[in-house]
């Protein structure tokens, strides 16, 4: 039996890690190239990092606004799984359970980025407000 040590030591899981962090980058480029909403997102994930620089916020507010943006990015790639394999599923053809998933995968978005759009006025747009005027 190997211990601990050993095991962290063996290349086949280092190989497996960067693999499977290949598959996972894949996946984020594959959607980010396809989906108009994520290229969306991500404009406004940059714009929320920059005026936290600005703001200078403190470590929990960064942590509750990176918390939020990810939020926003994990339920739209999720989103957007449903979509292609519920797309995949139905054959072109109509179904009721696919589009119930899909409205329900799309819901889970809006309730992230209202979760989120309410963080940063919390923490981004009502202390540049203060900042500014």
């Amino acid at each position: 039996m190997l211990n601990r040590t050993q095991d962290k030591a063996n290349p086949q899981r280092a190989y497996s890690f960067l693999k499977s962090l290949a598959y996972a980058l894949r996946g984020i480029w594959t959607a980010f190239k396809s989906e108009r909403n994520l290229k969306i997102q991500t404009a406004a994930l940059c714009v929320a990092i920059a005026l936290g620089v600005y703001l200078g916020l403190e470590p929990l507010e960064w942590g509750l606004v990176i918390f939020a943006l990810g939020f926003v990015f994990v339920t739209e790639l999720i989103n957007t799984a449903v979509e292609r394999i519920g797309d995949k599923a139905a054959n072109g053809q109509m179904s009721h359970t696919v589009g119930t998933a899909k409205d329900i995968s799309a819901a889970a978005v809006l309730v992230s980025a209202l979760t989120a759009l309410a963080i940063g006025i919390i923490f981004l747009f009502i202390p540049l407000f203060q900042k500014v005027f």
